[in-house]
């Protein structure tokens, strides 16, 4: 009896550009066009181990068995809703490749953005500089930071053992001496383990439970819940917490920077304004009041 053809062995003799075709076509149904074939050319340059620079260059490179194997498994969990960023195990971030998988957030652009604000807010000189990300993740904050800033002291708090494992693996790939923290942000006893601080940065877990019914399956089925959404309907938990700890922790003209709920940028201010802090808020590339940034007057 004659094995039963799969998609791979269909496509077998395919060059990149037809392959790329196929891809777009099978996935036409589940992303629009433009990202059908944004995927496609993030796949394919995955199989070659290319850069985006190299995309031209490899139109007519024909697919091996083994990448053909590969692709099909990869176009399947896709079909199935997967990220993309899972599937490949990668994303980029700040301009590095970070290592990800379902126990981390995947990294957004707006983060990014959040990054160099950090960065435009630095004092010299920076050799002096401590800095510390709340709730790291895959340690893309405090990763591209330690490698735009080589000389300033980062350090870096999670609560999760597998995320602290998958940051840990990054900063070692991506040559970033970080001292990380396995800690839990609630528990103010262990703050006194923490030096004194120029800049606190976190994107901590910011979406209601209210607003599960407006995000993509790719997200509520893959993504790690606790580090989406606020464990009770409180959606400025987090930020009080950071708060204290800042008041706590801050050296003399230090800064609390926070990625936020655009919801409650408003109710946010008002409340840290009571705890006795300024701040000022920003809009990200989508014209949101998505970060925001604190110190004591």
């Amino acid at each position: 009896m004659q094995p039963e053809c799969t998609d791979a062995c269909k496509f077998a003799g395919m060059s990149v550009a037809e392959t790329a075709r196929w891809i777009e076509s099978t996935l036409s149904k589940q992303y629009e066009a433009t990202e059908g074939a944004a995927i496609a050319r993030e796949l394919l340059l995955y199989q070659f181990q290319a850069e985006k620079k190299d995309w031209i260059r490899i139109q007519q490179a024909t697919l091996t068995t083994a990448m053909r194997v590969l692709l099909e498994q990869q176009v399947s969990r896709l079909l199935d809703q997967e990220p993309l960023q899972y599937v490949l195990n990668e994303a980029w971030f700040c301009g590095f490749r970070f290592h990800v998988e379902k126990g981390v957030l995947i990294p957004r652009p707006e983060t990014e953005e959040l990054v160099e604000w950090v960065i435009s807010n630095c004092r010299f000189p920076v050799e002096d500089l401590s800095i510390l990300d709340v709730g790291t993740g895959s340690g893309c904050i405090a990763i591209s930071l330690k490698r735009r800033i080589r000389s300033a002291h980062v350090w870096a708090l999670e609560n999760s053992s597998a995320a602290l494992g998958i940051a840990k693996k990054n900063a070692l790939s991506l040559g970033a001496p970080i001292q990380f923290i396995h800690q839990d942000l609630f528990n103010q006893k262990s703050w006194q383990q923490l030096p004194q601080l120029d800049f606190i940065v976190s994107n901590p877990p910011y979406v209601t439970p209210a607003e599960k019914k407006e995000m993509a399956p790719q997200v509520l089925e893959f993504e790690p819940a606790e580090a989406l959404f606020t464990t009770t309907q409180e959606p400025l938990l987090y930020y009080r917490a950071l708060a204290q700890l800042f008041l706590q922790k801050g050296k003399n003209n230090s800064q609390l920077f926070c990625e936020i709920n655009p919801l409650y940028a408003g109710e946010l201010s008002k409340e840290w304004k009571q705890m006795g802090l300024c701040s000022e808020t920003k809009l990200d590339m989508q014209g949101k009041e998505r970060m925001i940034r604190a110190w004591v007057a």
